[in-house]
């Protein structure tokens, strides 16, 4: 499966130069796709991203309409998305996952839900990242992934991060 390529398109336009503010419409593209049953890694990953960012961001940077998603529908799906990418939580060698999940929770659990189970997952998800990969994740794995990829590689370059 592909993941939309309107929704693509969408998170791209928000990291142009003079970015718009495509967000939350990149997040109704993809969920539609999640609530017609679609599963893939891909999908889940910009999914989970665009959940929590549109909780940790003002809409008028985001496009997020608030009378439409609320901060609630958007952490039920960021949970969704989470258990069916880790249904055993850190047992797992994708270090992709981990870090896109780990990192997010370590620096805003309170808004993923419950801010203790999301900052135990976190520390967890950190050892297990950084027993797969000491010296961290490539930028180059987020290259050409829309508002998710530059959102990761920005955080990747980050010299003794997450």
């Amino acid at each position: 499966m592909v993941i939309s390529a309107d929704g693509l398109a969408l998170e791209n336009e928000f990291v142009k130069p003079n970015g718009q503010p495509t967000l939350g419409a990149a997040f109704e593209a993809f969920h539609g796709q999640w609530k017609s049953g679609q599963r893939d890694r891909e999908l889940a990953l910009h999914l989970m991203f665009l959940a929590w960012y549109l909780c940790i961001e003002p809409p008028r940077l985001t496009g997020l309409d608030e009378a439409r998603i609320s901060d609630d529908s958007l952490i039920a799906v960021f949970n969704a998305a989470h258990d069916w990418l880790l249904p055993h939580g850190s047992d797992t060698d994708d270090i992709e996952v981990l870090y896109v999940v780990g990192l997010p929770a370590r620096m805003f659990p309170w808004a993923l839900g419950d801010e203790s189970l999301w900052t135990a997952r976190s520390e967890a998800y950190r050892v297990r990242y950084r027993q797969l990969a000491p010296d961290g994740i490539s930028p180059a794995v987020f290259e050409g992934r829309g508002a998710y990829g530059t959102y990761f590689a920005d955080q990747a370059r980050v010299v003794g991060g997450y």
